[in-house]
């Protein structure tokens, strides 16, 4: 009976796993055929492949797969000024598509959803290669404008008629029609042409695109092209304002804002400092796991160990798991030891450690030790530091996390010391061993 039970749990899972399955099969018709093409999710903004497929001999290729989220996905290129097509997935679909250079059309058994979406992309197709394919389509302003203006008269009856069973899709779609209207619009005019309009040259439909409140949810950031639309709506809508404050004001979430600066700003800079300041202004914003991982990713890049140069910092959980940082303890020479309960060589160096706390007992010096085990031997960390009775501080990193990446650590044990200032004196410090640590510790307690 429980083999029977089994057997039918595993025939139910089977069943679902196979109603969510996804097959997407197409067709290049195109005589300049792409190398490969991909498919690409858009969460939060950004892109991601999860799939590449070579067409064959006649054109054909396919995707098969489970989605991971209900919404938009990509066919085509992976950067935004590739040739891409959006599609919709929620689970089950099984349809085909045929490419022709700049054009798709979407065949087979198409949900309700897909066939709104094709309705669109094959009304705005015109306005769209125009605009966003702009290095393949000539075209300037006079013949642009009539057709901008022909679309966006169409919108306001197309985003009425969306109303299908699924209300998820419904506000995606009429936020789409709406943002990529606009985008066409004011991309049009940000991208190189043979010649641009004077401002009292622009039609009716840009004086209606800049509104309060303009985004009032983050529906913007499921939508494809979403993070180029929001920071050339921004440019428009400030009329190219410098101060990034006043550019944020034009955005509605935390989210979007981190997004906005991640696109616009975090990957212009070409020094630590700057990079420190933009983090002390707009650091808070990044709070989702993907953006403060972005956020530590391009600190650790631009990061120089130089000696007299500001530390990166770090925060990581004691055994309590209460957060403490390396600029906690400004005003104190602090020995950075960087070790694992693995390493048979950072173990060697315990005896010397304890050596050297005693020896400098009572003075403005902290040890504070960071374990890189992974978080699977974090209770085995935890009772090592107990048997082992070790002193000073000690915090957990969960594996080669940030502070590995910063200082560029590939190999434990490694000793670091910072001054009373929060400036990095050695990031190659030698060992308690070696009786030269003691001697640099002494010489910036004077």
């Amino acid at each position: 009976m429980k083999k029977t039970l089994v057997l039918i749990f595993a025939l139910l899972s089977l069943n679902l796993v196979l109603a969510q399955s996804v097959i997407i099969s197409g067709k290049v018709t195109s005589e300049r055929r792409p190398a490969d093409l991909s498919l690409v999710t858009i969460v939060d903004g950004n892109t991601a492949v999860i799939a590449t497929a070579v067409p064959s001999a006649d054109g054909s290729f396919g995707f098969a797969f489970n989605p991971d989220y209900e919404g938009f996905y990509m066919i085509g290129g992976v950067k935004d000024m590739d040739v891409q097509f959006p599609v919709y997935i929620k689970g089950g679909e099984n349809f085909n598509v045929v490419i022709n250079d700049k054009a798709i059309s979407y065949e087979g058994k198409l949900s309700a959803e897909n066939k709104i979406l094709a309705q669109w992309v094959a009304m705005s197709e015109v306005v769209r290669n125009k605009s966003h394919y702009w290095m393949t389509t000539q075209s300037i302003y006079k013949d642009f404008f009539p057709e901008l203006e022909l679309l966006a008269a169409k919108v306001p009856a197309f985003v009425a008629g969306i109303n299908t069973k699924n209300a998820k899709f419904n506000a995606l779609m009429k936020d789409y029609v709406k943002f990529s209207t606009e985008y066409y619009a004011i991309n049009f005019l940000m991208v190189p042409r043979a010649s641009h309009p004077n401002k009292d040259e622009l039609t009716g439909y840009y004086k209606t695109i800049v509104t309060p409140n303009h985004f009032p949810n983050d529906n913007v950031l499921q939508i494809p092209l979403s993070k180029r639309y929001i920071t050339m709506y921004v440019t428009f809508a400030t009329e190219r304002e410098k101060d990034i404050d006043k550019q944020l004001l034009i955005l509605g979430t935390d989210k979007q804002k981190a997004e906005y600066l991640s696109y616009s700003t975090l990957t212009r800079f070409k020094s630590y400092d700057l990079y420190l300041d933009f983090v002390e202004k707009y650091g808070n914003y990044f709070a989702t796991p993907a953006q403060k991982k972005l956020l530590e990713e391009t600190g650790a890049k631009l990061y120089d160990t130089k000696e007299g140069g500001v530390a990166a910092n770090f925060t990581y959980p004691d055994a309590s798991g209460k957060m403490i940082s390396l600029s906690d303890f400004k005003g104190k020479v602090v020995l950075v030891d960087v070790w694992a309960t693995w390493c048979g060589p950072c173990k060697q160096q315990i005896p010397f450690m304890k050596k050297l706390e005693e020896e400098l007992h009572g003075m403005d010096v902290v040890f504070l030790s960071v374990s890189v085990d992974e978080e699977k031997d974090k209770e085995k960390w935890k009772q090592m530091v107990i048997d082992e009775k070790l002193g000073g501080v000690h915090i957990f990193a969960s594996g080669w996390s940030k502070i590995a990446k910063d200082y560029k650590i590939t190999g434990i044990p490694r000793f670091m010391l910072f001054d009373k200032n929060g400036n990095v004196i050695s990031t190659e410090a030698p060992r308690p061993s070696d009786p030269a640590l003691k001697t640099l510790i002494m010489k910036y307690l004077k």
